[in-house]
């Protein structure tokens, strides 16, 4: 396996952990009221999101310098290692790591306090994504910088909120998880049009060119948008036909959906992280 390989491995990885982390304290900020039973439950998948994201980290930006090198044995070279602690993958690094050591002790505890922290943590998460990359060098990072903030935190929610649905099905009575997920579904489709904007946003400052599309860089977008499209279909399922149906105790559809939802988003994670660390949106 080659550094490049192993790199995109761990990036992938780390945006599931970052992303669910995230968006489970969004969702328990925003839902808290309507979570009874499932609350420690869903809290404890976000502290191991958190937890797990941590390490994942730390390994990809050590990696840095082994892909700089171009084999394994520049993770041994410590000015290739100085360069990338203090490059904007670095950068990127700290504030991930700050913004996951808040999410962690907020989800540990309750309170508005922690509510806040959460948030915070969340929201920086969402910034690290911005000071690295293609946007943080773009003419145009003015705009493209809070199209992605926008962009990353509307995934994180709709990421963190699957599991927490999922467990809601689970150990809730089935009028209360309907309420959660009725109550969900109309936040969900008051801001997931805005994901697809700032998708827009970034795809039509970014992809200057049509030549692009016949690149791997453009593979990797049309696959994004095609995933994008089936979690839209599954999105207006759950919404008007299976989650409705919880409240009368029919979750198994539910369930399902949810599922492949999940593996859509890891899927469409990993496009991303295949497509930042190894391709360029210029032809």
């Amino acid at each position: 396996m080659s550094p490049d390989t192993l790199s995109v491995t761990l990036r992938a990885l780390s945006f599931v952990a970052l992303l669910q982390s995230a968006g489970i304290a969004i969702f328990i900020g925003l839902f808290r009221p309507l979570l009874g039973a499932a609350e420690s439950e869903i809290r404890r998948v976000a502290v191991w999101s958190a937890a797990v994201a941590l390490p994942l980290l730390l390994s990809q930006l050590i990696l840095e310098a082994a892909r700089m090198a171009g084999d394994f044995d520049g993770l041994f070279d410590w000015a290739l290692q100085r360069m990338a602690f203090t490059s904007a993958a670095g950068a990127a690094f700290f504030i991930r790591v700050v913004g996951v050591i808040l999410i962690l002790a907020a989800t540990l505890r309750s309170g508005r306090m922690a509510q806040g922290s959460a948030l915070v943590g969340s929201l920086l998460v969402a910034i690290s994504f911005a000071v690295m990359g293609h946007t943080a060098v773009h003419p145009y990072h003015l705009l493209l910088a809070p199209a992605l903030i926008t962009h990353v935190l509307v995934a994180a929610f709709w990421l963190g909120a699957i599991p927490a649905l999922y467990l809601a099905t689970w150990r809730e009575a089935a009028d209360l998880a309907g309420k959660l997920i009725d109550a969900f579904s109309r936040v969900a489709l008051r801001i997931v049009p805005f994901l697809a904007l700032a998708g827009v946003v970034m795809a039509l400052v970014l992809v200057r060119r049509l030549a692009v599309l016949a690149q791997p860089y453009g593979w990797l977008l049309l696959g994004k948008i095609t995933g994008f499209t089936l979690l839209i279909a599954l999105a207006a399922a759950n919404r008007w036909r299976l989650g409705p149906a919880v409240a009368l105790g029919a979750t198994r559809a539910l369930k399902y959906s949810l599922a492949a939802e999940y593996l859509l988003i890891v899927g469409v994670l990993a496009a991303t992280a295949t497509m930042t660390s190894l391709y360029s949106p210029e032809p």
